[in-house]
């Protein structure tokens, strides 16, 4: 028997306890009342550590030479030291190229890969070189399979092998697929390592099974960005490239989002731009590591966003700056509504209409030589109608510049400064960050933010733009070329297909059996209960209806703690695997052996598939998998060599664009339904939202609510974790040991609390204690905490017993609930 809570304890021996941890007083960066930029980032430069598995530098360190990895001038004998590579696959969006040092077959330090045809783009941060420690760690690791014989929680499981861990599996899925149907054996695949096989072996399975998988991006808090950007651009990404600010924006606005902590491949190019000349405007209620760079901290409300770009956008359009070219011929501004039922006006053959003002009449969007106007009010064969546009700028309207003050926490005068000098910019750029997204009916601010950069004039054009992540995906189009990049048929042939669900509504489904039930679910690549808003429901209400739980992991997580069966996985320097991410493939191969008995997602699959009957589908090995993808009759593959190329882990497409930054939208072309920029959205009508609006934060807008809980609470990225994947590194610990709560001053001193002290943060739903971290950092009525920490890493409790799920009827008419981390209220007391 192997109790779960010994294991966490003797993993930190090495470094002291998690108390002792504890006793580690947080960095000070408050001095006479004020922030202090030297003292906020201390510790974020060179750290260089010396590495429990023999000495080698593992932190973020200058390049180590090979002369001093091998021990010059110590007289030892060493091993020589051979290269392997890694695709830094978790969910922070870099997917940066590690090059490993693999020495007696141990890791012993990592450093940036060369990109092929990007010399400037090598990149690797904190977390991903000191990762080697914990996949290193035995203590740490999942190492063999494990059979629950306690209580669900309880940590008390007993090593069993692969065959009886197979077969039982197979077994309770089998009774579940007899019972229910076969969707009610669900696989949930998340975002903890997003190579190709490790991400999609378990949702393949589900395909060739008739089970059920999740649509991950409702639940997990990233699918306001992909819903908002959808209903502007057709796209959910919007991708702008961050080396076309370095070079021609001349004001970047990061909204939202802390790239230096989180997105490190970025920031180069946002500090080099900034050494132009270009200003950098930085919106967030936190002061975080990337307003240390920016020239103006705009600290706002959380889910404020949408209220500041609309307020902006009345100003610029009340003083007459609007682009009005760019919103007649590319957005959907001139295209005609009908007053009646809110539709788009429609002619012959389903086309959009615009109004003709030579003819007095309206004509077809396409038709050659017209100056739509949008503003008016027309009448077509009685039909009332009126541009796109005014129905925008009727919306504006109500968003003052008082009223939005109130709204977002913004001053009057630091709103119109900041609108005039967006407008003047000529052009600007926006970035927007997960920060935004995270409130209820969270899609309005990507929308409302990009709409504002079209009312500037600003999308489709250098130094402009207004989008979510980075863009570096480009292929040269190769004339009359039919053979696409990757044979990927085999791999998609499962001989049936699985029931895909919103995973907003996975609750639902395991407690109503509503769409579909949950009987048997498999998580893999996911720490479901760390991640998942409202932990007690979860434990209390979802996780008891579900008769097996399956956890592939290769950490002993808490999710792991409530499984029937957890089993051993490789991590991404164990396994076979590909990555694409054009202009580069990633080719991944093992750089040490798997430790204990783990085994890939692939592998695991395949096991399984030979126990239900479905091996056919499955006869390959991992590396078969890899090998048989790149398509050598593609031009992407010319002169590509398979043995060559995995040795340098990547390969860098022939008909790639490196050397120039494309700019999205710049032919103005979009997937829309109006296949313009479409700020107008017809399915919304009927929740009043066809327009961008404020949606008012859900919790703190009950009045009864906020009066028991009067601080907004939100949970942040930062540089220490990917989610949960980096706690338990000795080489952070430089830069944190524990997960800190940040409160004002303002609200710290009535409350009796003082920097470092013991809190108690709750509400309703459950409670957390941390260490306050008193900071003039964050914007008073605000409180933040660190989002990744496990219940190991807090003196008691977990932030996602704060947080909640509650569908949005408009997300869920339009996509799905988008989970709020951001929109909750709490109170906090010295504990």
């Amino acid at each position: 028997m192997v109790k779960r809570e010994q294991r966490a304890s003797s993993s930190l021996q090495a470094n002291g306890s998690l108390h002792e941890l504890r006793e580690t007083s947080p960095t000070e960066f408050i001095k006479d009342g004020k922030l202090t930029r030297r003292t906020f980032i201390k510790g974020v430069g060179w750290i260089t550590v010396v590495s429990a598995l023999g000495g080698a530098i593992a932190g973020c360190a200058p390049k180590v030479t090979e002369e001093s990895e091998q021990g010059e001038n110590t007289g030892a004998a060493v091993a020589p030291t051979e290269y392997s590579y890694a695709c830094c696959s978790y969910n922070c969006t870099s997917r940066c190229l590690l090059k490993g040092h693999v020495r007696d077959g141990k890791l012993v330090a990592v450093e940036p890969g060369e990109m092929p045809g990007r010399p400037d783009y090598a990149n690797a941060c904190l977390r991903s070189m000191s990762y080697i420690e914990r996949v290193q760690n035995e203590d740490l690791r999942v190492m063999y399979p494990m059979k629950r014989i306690g209580e669900r929680g309880s940590g008390e499981f007993e090593r069993i092998s692969w065959d009886q861990a197979m077969d039982e599996i197979a077994e309770r899925m089998e009774e579940s697929k007899s019972k229910y149907g076969s969707t009610a054996c669900s696989f949930y695949s998340f975002t903890g390592n997003q190579s190709k096989l490790a991400m999609q072996s378990a949702t393949r399975f589900a395909a060739c099974y008739g089970g059920t998988t999740w649509d991950i991006e409702g639940i997990m808090g990233d699918h306001g960005a992909s819903m908002g950007m959808k209903m502007v651009y057709g796209v959910i990404r919007g991708a702008h490239d961050t080396r076309d600010y370095e070079q021609n924006s001349n004001m970047i606005v990061i909204w939202g989002r802390n790239l230096a902590d989180t997105h490190t491949s970025e920031l180069r190019y946002i500090v080099r731009a900034r050494e132009r000349g270009a200003k950098i405007v930085y919106i967030d209620p936190r002061f975080s590591s990337t307003a240390t760079i920016a020239d103006q901290w705009i600290p706002i409300k959380p889910g404020g966003d949408s209220a500041l770009a609309l307020g902006m956008m009345n100003w610029i359009i009340q003083n007459d700056l609007h682009d009005k070219e760019f919103l007649s011929k590319h957005s959907c501004g001139s295209l005609l509504v009908r007053d009646d039922d809110g539709s788009y006006l429609r002619g012959e053959g389903d086309t959009y209409m615009v109004w003709d003002p030579a003819q007095s009449k309206a004509v077809p969007v396409d038709a050659e030589g017209i100056d739509a106007p949008i503003e008016g009010s027309f009448d077509v064969d009685g039909v009332a109608c009126k541009p796109a546009f005014v129905h925008l700028k009727e919306a504006a309207a109500e968003y003052t510049l008082d009223r939005t003050s109130e709204l977002t926490g913004v001053p009057v005068e630091v709103i119109e400064t900041f609108a005039r000098e967006y407008i003047e910019a000529k052009p600007a750029g926006i970035r927007m960050g997960q920060g935004m997204q995270r409130t209820f009916n969270s899609y309005q601010s990507f929308r409302t933010v990009a709409t504002l950069a079209a009312v500037a004039g600003y999308v489709g054009v250098r130094g402009g733009g207004a989008s979510h992540a980075g863009g570096t995906k480009a292929n040269k189009p190769i004339p009359g070329e039919t053979a696409p990049e990757f044979n990927f048929d085999e791999w998609a042939e499962t001989g049936q297909e699985a029931n895909m669900v919103k995973s907003s509504l996975i609750y639902q489904c395991a407690v109503e059996h509503d769409p579909v039930p949950v009987d048997f679910i498999w998580f893999n690549v996911s720490n479901f209960l760390n991640q998942s808003p409202d932990a007690h429901r979860i434990i209390d209400e979802v996780f008891p209806q579900i008769s097996t739980i399956v956890v592939a992991d290769p950490w002993w997580t808490w999710t792991a703690k409530y499984a029937d069966y957890v089993l051993p996985a490789t991590s991404l320097w164990e396994y076979w695997d590909l990555y694409d991410r054009a202009p580069w493939v990633f080719l991944v191969k093992p750089a040490i052996e798997p430790l204990g008995e783990s085994k890939s997602d692939c592998e695991m699959m395949t096991m399984l598939a030979e126990r239900v009957g479905l091996e056919k589908y499955w006869s390959k090995t991992p590396e078969e998998w890899v090998r048989s993808w790149p398509n050598p009759e593609s031009s992407a593959f010319e002169g590509f060599d398979f043995d060559e190329a995995i040795k340098e882990g990547m390969w860098g497409m022939p008909t790639g664009i490196y050397d120039e930054p494309l700019i999205v939208f710049e032919d103005q072309t979009y997937q829309t339904p109006t296949g313009r920029f479409e700020f107008y959205t017809e399915s919304m009508v009927e929740f009043d939202e066809q327009v961008p609006r404020h949606t008012p934060a859900l919790e703190a807008s009950d009045p009864e609510l906020a009066a028991k809980y009067p601080l907004m609470h939100l949970t942040y990225h930062d540089r220490l974790n990917v989610h949960t994947q980096h706690c338990d590194n000795p080489s952070l610990d430089i830069v944190q040991t524990e997960p800190l709560f940040q409160i004002n001053p303002v609200d710290a001193e009535p409350r009796g609390i003082q920097h470092g002290d013991i809190v108690r943060i709750f509400n309703d739903r459950g409670e957390v204690k941390m260490k306050a971290f008193v900071t003039e950092g964050i914007m008073p009525g605000v409180t933040a905490a660190q989002a990744g920490w496990t219940p190991e890493h807090t003196i008691e409790g977990n932030h996602q017993f704060l947080s909640h799920l509650t569908l949005s009827p408009a997300e869920e008419h339009y996509s799905q609930t988008n989970s709020a981390f951001n929109d909750i209220i709490v109170e906090v007391e010295k504990a």
